[in-house]
């Protein structure tokens, strides 16, 4: 896919760490994301070496960039990004590696305090244990600014995110295997410091694999959402412990319908006086559909008990759909349609006497982009998005309409 590192389309706001109720309590639904079923199924189509470090140049005009409410005055900006796109691939043994990412530069026409550096790589390694077992180790780094889609932060906050994480999991096309995995996130923001946040998530989970009905998976994840800063702004312990067991089927109902779907029951506990506990359904599931082998059709739902940046609460619970169609033109074009639909319910935002607080909101978006493979490497996209987001505080209420193109690297 196009590296792009916050520039691309976006039909969802930036989701945090979660305690979703899966088997990859991290894993928010993304679009286009298909479940692998072997951890060196990527490394076996392509068993050579490969290295990509090509230029690129992102765009993006926002009409409402600071996502005000209805006022007088400018609001259009448009954003410039130069920078590099790099991809490494490669099989070591009976290892895989993969690394890719992009840093550039965010250049403002109207409001040239955005101006920034953007820096965002991930990598993994994977690699069989055994016979039918199989390890993951996943890192990731993002800097960048905080995106104002669904956030009470000021306009020119930054942020940094980090993630590390290590999977297990044995599969077998009959039987009982086992599962387990564990997840570090951390945010730390540049202005606002009581914002920061670190998330620990440990699940572990039992799965029963039968080809006439699929993976049953049953999974437990236990999640530590802290927010060390605000003990020493406000004097308050806002921390919040989650606890989930879920259940989940994957399966593949025909060659060309999958189903992945885990439902199942989540408490959250804020240690802070006063602030509501939570104990209700919790859910993530993905549909994918190939009408023609060029087609796709993929819907995602959730419904998670979360952190999220920018964001003054002890937790969110959120709840996200999606549905998205692409269609492959040819060997070297794709048009992609999507629309989202995300709800929030914050538990605690008012330790900040600073910010108006926010009780829920809802966001929608609609967009539509066409991509063109200029070569084995370069890729380049244009896009148009719609966003509305309606609170129950009206000043965080706005509409935006964003163009977008881009041409880097065709990972």
């Amino acid at each position: 896919m196009l590296a792009a590192v916050g520039i691309g389309i976006s039909i969802a706001s930036n989701a945090s760490a979660q305690s979703s109720p899966t088997a990859q309590p991290l894993a928010s639904p993304v679009v286009g994301q298909v479940p692998i079923s072997s951890p060196l199924s990527t490394a076996a189509v392509d068993n050579q070496p490969r290295f990509t470090l090509v230029p690129s140049v992102r765009t993006m005009y926002d009409d409402n960039a600071l996502r005000y409410t209805e006022v007088d005055g400018p609001r259009d900006n448009l954003r410039v990004t130069p920078g590099i796109d790099l991809n490494y691939r490669r099989l070591l043994g009976r290892v895989a590696l993969n690394v890719s990412g992009s840093a550039g530069y965010d250049f403002n026409s109207r409001f040239r305090f955005l101006n920034q550096s953007r820096i965002g790589f991930s990598g993994s390694a994977q690699a069989p244990v055994g016979a039918i077992c199989s390890m993951t180790l996943d890192a990731s780094y993002d800097r960048s600014r905080v995106d104002l889609d669904d956030t009470q932060v000021a306009a020119g906050a930054s942020s940094t995110t980090q993630v590390y994480g290590v999977n297990a999991k044995c599969t077998q096309m009959g039987g009982f295997a086992p599962r387990a995995g564990f997840t570090f996130r951390s945010l730390e923001s540049g202005r606002t410091r009581y914002f920061n946040y670190e998330q620990y998530v440990a699940n572990v989970g039992i799965a029963y694999a039968q080809p006439s009905i699929g993976t049953v998976t049953l999974n437990g994840t236990v999640a530590q959402l802290r927010r060390p800063l605000l003990v020493e702004l406000t004097g308050f312990n806002d921390d919040t412990d989650v606890y989930s067991v879920s259940l989940g089927l994957n399966r593949s109902v025909s060659p060309r319908i999958r189903i992945s779907a885990a439902g199942g029951i989540t408490k959250a506990n804020p240690k802070r006086a006063g602030v509501p506990s939570f104990l209700g359904a919790s859910y993530n599931g993905q549909l994918e559909w190939l009408p023609t082998p060029r087609f796709t059709i993929l819907g995602t739902a959730a419904r998670e008990v979360t952190n999220q940046n920018g964001v003054s609460a002890t937790y969110v619970i959120r709840d996200d759909y999606t549905l998205t169609a692409r269609l492959n033109v040819s060997d070297k074009s794709r048009i992609s349609l999507s629309g989202s639909h995300s709800h929030r319910e914050f538990r605690g935002d008012d330790l900040a006497p600073s910010l108006l607080p926010v009780r829920a909101s809802s966001s929608k978006a609609i967009s539509g982009s066409y991509s063109y493979r200029l070569s084995r490497k370069l890729r380049a996209s244009v896009g148009l998005s719609r966003r509305w987001r309606k609170a129950d505080n009206p000043i965080y209420n706005f509409k935006s309409t964003v163009l977008t193109s881009s041409i880097g690297a065709n990972f």
